[in-house]
């Protein structure tokens, strides 16, 4: 069985050979678990850098809607004011036609 004249010492040597390889088994599945940790973990950070993305965009079109309303909006009540100022330029046309007395008043 044993060749060798110090057999306790081969089999100390066998021994540490698969000491060795089961500890060196062991460093790489720590390493490989680590590795599928880290992909993992990127893999959450990209998908939630998606989600954050996709919800930025909806609220960006949101505030883009908000935003041509609001333009609308703005142009409408601007229409009214240049309606409104006419309409007391003439009024005070009116009364400074009234006053010089270009325009006579029916009584």
């Amino acid at each position: 069985m044993f060749d060798s004249r110090n057999p306790a010492g081969v089999a100390a040597l066998q021994l540490g050979l698969i000491s060795t390889v089961i500890a060196t088994t062991m460093t790489d599945a720590l390493a490989a678990g680590f590795q599928a940790a880290d992909e993992r973990r990127e893999c959450r950070a990209a998908y939630k850098y998606a989600c954050e993305l996709e919800e930025a965009r909806g609220r960006a079109d949101d505030l883009g809607r908000v935003a041509v309303r609001a333009v609308r909006h703005v142009a409408s009540l601007e229409a009214e004011v240049r309606h409104l100022r006419n309409a007391l330029q003439q009024r005070q046309d009116l009364i400074d036609g009234i006053k010089s007395g270009k325009i006579a008043v029916a009584r």
